[in-house]
């Protein structure tokens, strides 16, 4: 009791078994949500990670299609070909002949004319590459086909083809125009006005990078060599012989019957594509399971 009658109660501190309750409570509720937290992170970093896969399934979609539909098998366009690789013409380009000479020289229109552009190239054509031009040998479409001729030299010049419809005289004076020189010599059915298409060897096929890992890639066929691939998309599974890697090539004729390696490419009518691809991150899991895969059936439209 106090001199004025009131009591006086003593304060306390929490005994050593209430800290330990709660630093054990504490302890537990951290867990927990260290735990959420983390399985919050790894399910976002694999819903990014399937997001990339199917990006980079989508520019392989984006880009073998557009090629491989305009191949013309009947006209030795595939070279060669296999589960993981194929080997083939592509078009860099196509114009028309604004002047023939000599039947080994052929010139085409400025590829900036100011009326009509009728010469239009991905890449300018190099020794080496290939023109088809569209020959006219007999009355009617009948008689018409592609023939091919090597590129052995290019040139420019602003006054070639000076007088052609092709090109405005005014307008076009003094714009680059391009000479080709090619072997074998160009029929004397191919003149002024045919048509032409421009090629280059290219090849896509699956390849192991420095990483370890397995993308696909392109390369092209440069002045007899062939250049730096670049990739294209992946990574994806490794090769296997049973068609279950990462890329998988099948071959059919028009009739849907399988083409084997080493088969005719010439009957090539259908070229089907299995993807199966794997998470850029490497994780344990996807290092070894695929995250997502596609398949595609490629017509090839130049059947004559």
């Amino acid at each position: 009791m106090t001199r004025d009658g009131r009591s006086v109660r003593t304060r306390r501190g929490y005994t050593l078994v209430e800290l330990m309750i709660a630093m054990t409570m504490l302890g537990i509720m951290g867990t927990l949500v260290a735990q959420i937290m983390m399985s919050q992170q790894r399910f976002f970093q694999r819903l990014s990670e399937q997001s990339s896969v199917r990006r980079e399934l989508r520019n392989t979609l984006g880009t073998l299609p557009t090629e491989l539909r305009g191949l013309s098998t009947p006209g030795g366009d595939i070279s060669s070909f296999g589960a993981s690789s194929l080997t083939f013409r592509a078009t860099i380009g196509t114009s028309v002949a604004c002047a023939t000479s000599s039947n080994t020289v052929i010139d085409v229109p400025p590829t900036n004319s100011a009326r009509t552009t009728v010469t239009n190239w991905v890449t300018v054509p190099s020794v080496g590459d290939s023109v088809f031009a569209l020959r006219h040998d007999s009355s009617g479409v009948v008689g018409d086909f592609w023939s091919a001729h090597r590129i052995t030299a290019v040139s420019t010049n602003s006054t070639l083809c000076a007088t052609s419809p092709y090109s405005d005289a005014t307008l076009d004076a003094g714009k680059a125009r391009y000479r080709f020189t090619v072997t074998p010599a160009f029929s004397s059915s191919v003149t002024s006005g045919a048509a032409l298409r421009f090629t280059r060897a290219a090849r896509y096929e699956l390849a192991a990078q420095s990483s370890g890992r397995w993308y696909l890639q392109r390369s092209e066929l440069q002045n007899g060599a062939w250049a730096s691939p670049v990739v294209v998309s992946g990574p994806y599974l490794p090769p296997a012989i049973n068609g279950s890697g990462g890329l998988g090539l099948t071959y059919f004729d028009s009739t849907g019957v399988a083409i084997a390696t080493g088969g005719d490419a010439r009957r090539i009518a259908r070229i089907d594509v299995a993807l199966r691809a794997l998470a850029q991150a490497g994780s344990a899991r996807s290092s070894v399971t695929p995250n997502d895969s596609l398949r595609l059936s490629i017509a090839v439209r130049n059947r004559r």
